[in-house]
């Protein structure tokens, strides 16, 4: 399929050094943005410190960048926002409330489907907030159909966000989390009772927008972070067990990684992409290594002419961690595992459309080496493929030593 791709240019923000990521690709009626930073044009961080100042740069950037392709944020259907706290669980309300004071100025209504997860860091210290989306062009746009069921929980302060949008054959679905009409935490702290009860919030967008489970082909689950001892992985290890319990086999994508969440008590949030397609198709390598996805879950679906890739990390076929405390070679079997899911229905990297990056290295460098570092190996792997890309700084990965995870959407 035809294909724009769209590069920074000198008028907006850039990387510190040079980057072989898009700003945004046109493909069909979809616009894949970039994770938007609070950057100027030589890389340098905007507004240190100040929340507010940053979303509005962030949004200013992603409003530019629209309107590059003749777009709006009125035509987002999909928004992720990772941001930055540091402060007491008790502020983080408060904290979520002064950026999405600034964010409601810039969403219409209805908004896009939308995740919000707290997380460790950025490419460059001092960044506080980066944002992502997916949005819709012709037709598309103009026929989606907007998914807020009954009985869903909702926001602690008048948001014209959505739960899920219809879009064709295609059903985003935000961010879930166990709560109720009040935005109070339902089972606080209680991995099984909140994982089960984000997955039938799941199951009921999916449901409303006439779809069903088994149409979902990747989920994102963002849990609290814990440390690696034994009852951080038995929590880990929960939240697998009612994955595996909600879904039929074959069960879809999964990419998993650790966050702190916004509300106290609650520990997990989780998003979704479902395509209505009876011709979908599982997507399994038998040479990938070691997952720690359970078996029945899949390494990628292709649907509707999308394929989604689960997150991959260097994990070797014995559960051990490959490379170890060395992120470029971690990365080379990131990217390599990417290929190999994308080589099962005759795609490659040049396909892909949409890359996420979640790094989890404690003592990574604040001016972002290692960010650039893993750039420099996409480039020499992949020199003539340029998606859209969101690199942020997890608290964890799901096995202690894994420094990288990668996952992402390829249209041929």
């Amino acid at each position: 399929m035809s294909r724009k791709i769209h590069f920074a240019n000198k008028e907006s923000w850039n990387w510190a050094h040079p980057s072989p990521f898009a700003q945004t690709i046109e493909i069909g009626e979809q616009i894949f943005l970039s994770g938007q930073q609070t950057l100027d044009a030589n890389g340098r961080v905007l507004a240190v410190g100040n929340i507010a100042a940053q979303t509005r740069n962030v949004f200013e950037n992603m409003t530019s960048a629209l309107a590059q392709v003749g777009a709006s944020l009125s035509d987002l259907a999909r928004l992720n926002t990772y941001y930055v706290f540091d402060g007491d669980d008790a502020e983080a309300t408060r904290y979520w409330e002064d950026m999405t004071e600034v964010r409601l100025e810039y969403f219409t209504d209805p908004g896009p489907a939308a995740t919000a997860v707290r997380i460790k860091g950025m490419p460059y210290e001092g960044q506080l907030i980066q944002i992502e989306g997916i949005a819709l062009a012709g037709t598309s746009r103009q026929h989606r159909q907007r998914i807020m069921p009954d009985g869903s929980w909702d926001w602690s302060i008048p948001v014209p966000l959505s739960q899920g949008w219809r879009v064709g054959e295609r059903i985003f679905v935000g961010g879930q989390i166990s709560a109720d009409k009040q935005a109070q935490p339902v089972a606080p702290n209680d991995i099984a009772a909140q994982t089960g009860n984000v997955f039938e919030f799941i199951r009921q967008v999916v449901l409303d927008a006439g779809g069903n489970v088994q149409d979902i082909s990747h989920v994102k689950i963002c849990y609290k972070h814990g440390g690696y001892g034994p009852e951080a992985q038995k929590f880990f290890e929960d939240i697998l067990n009612v994955t595996e319990e909600f879904f039929h086999e074959p069960g879809p994508a999964l990419t998993a990684f650790g966050v702190d969440l916004l509300y106290p008590g609650l520990v997990i949030e989780i998003d979704a992409m479902a395509i209505v397609d009876t011709k979908r198709r599982r997507l399994m390598s038998s040479d990938l290594g070691g997952r720690y996805q359970p078996s029945m879950l899949s390494d990628g679906w292709c649907a509707a002419g999308e394929i989604h890739v689960s997150g991959q990390t260097a994990l070797g076929s014995d559960g051990s961690v490959l490379a170890a405390n060395n992120i470029e070679e971690q990365a080379r079997i990131v990217f390599d595992r990417v290929r190999r899911v994308l080589a099962e229905d005759n795609a490659d990297l040049n396909d892909l459309v949409k890359l996420n990056l979640f790094f989890a290295n404690d003592a990574a460098s604040p001016q972002g080496e290692d960010y650039h570092a893993v750039a420099q190996v996409w480039s020499e792997m992949a020199p003539d493929a340029h998606p859209a890309m969101t690199p942020v700084r997890v608290y964890g990965l799901p096995r202690q030593g894994l420094l990288l995870q990668a996952d992402g959407i390829a249209i041929k």
